[in-house]
């Protein structure tokens, strides 16, 4: 199917609105219930997913902005950023409530064991949000370990342990591959947002891309806050 040029160019904002406002709401892969969603699916060849369960989300319950990233778990930008940057900012903007951070990780595949790794961040969010950020943490800060590792599914399964996974339930989602399907459709995501480069971020929808040190995140956060009216 062809779309009209306007459109192409529109539905890259509405998804990016999607992201910027859409409530959180995790759906377990095989549970089938839940009502209908918005889905990032768009072309034939893509997985239907809803758009909530592509991203995983820190938050302030009345956080006055939204930042939006896009990274791969094995892009070492994006451990840097995570390692030396996001630490600070978490503290300071979103422990305090006033930032809600979207994470969206996708997979260039260009890094070794990065669809693993994925892979296996997927299935521990099927355990909680927090277990994920945990196993986020992990991944990171383990980055160059499991990349160069022959054993990945070994070491990932014992990532999830320490992030407080069940094994035996992420051992089954992982061995059963069961997300595939948000792998491919977080990268058409990334695709259809204009994503081209890791990590990449939306502040309030304004496109920042590299992994900037703290202290010039920091001035573009404070710079959306002050345009923001208090409630």
């Amino acid at each position: 199917m062809k779309l009209h040029p306007a459109l192409r160019l529109l539905i890259p904002a509405l998804i990016l609105a999607g992201l910027l406002l859409m409530p959180r709401r995790v759906v377990p892969a095989g549970s089938g219930d839940g009502d209908p969603s918005p889905l990032v699916a768009l072309e034939e060849d893509v997985p239907e997913v809803p758009l909530e369960e592509l991203f995983h989300e820190m938050a302030g319950p009345d956080a006055r902005i939204t930042v939006v990233e896009f990274s791969d778990f094995g892009c070492q930008y994006c451990g840097k950023f995570h390692r030396e940057t996001l630490p600070g900012i978490r503290r300071d903007y979103v422990d305090t409530g006033k930032v809600r951070w979207r994470m969206v990780p996708f997979v260039l595949g260009m890094f070794p064991n990065g669809v693993e790794a994925m892979r296996a961040a997927t299935c521990v969010a099927e355990q909680g949000e927090d277990r994920f950020w945990a196993m986020h943490d992990t991944l990171f800060a383990q980055q160059d370990t499991w990349k160069a590792t022959r054993y990945a599914d070994q070491l990932f399964k014992s990532y999830a342990v320490i992030a407080g996974a069940e094994a035996e339930a992420f051992t089954q989602c992982y061995d059963d591959v069961r997300s595939s399907d948000r792998v491919t459709a977080a990268n058409a995501l990334a695709n259809k947002t204009g994503v081209r480069s890791t990590p990449t971020f939306f502040v309030n929808g304004q496109l920042i891309q590299g992994a900037l040190p703290e202290r010039d995140f920091r001035q573009i956060l404070e710079a959306a806050l002050s345009g923001v009216a208090r409630p």
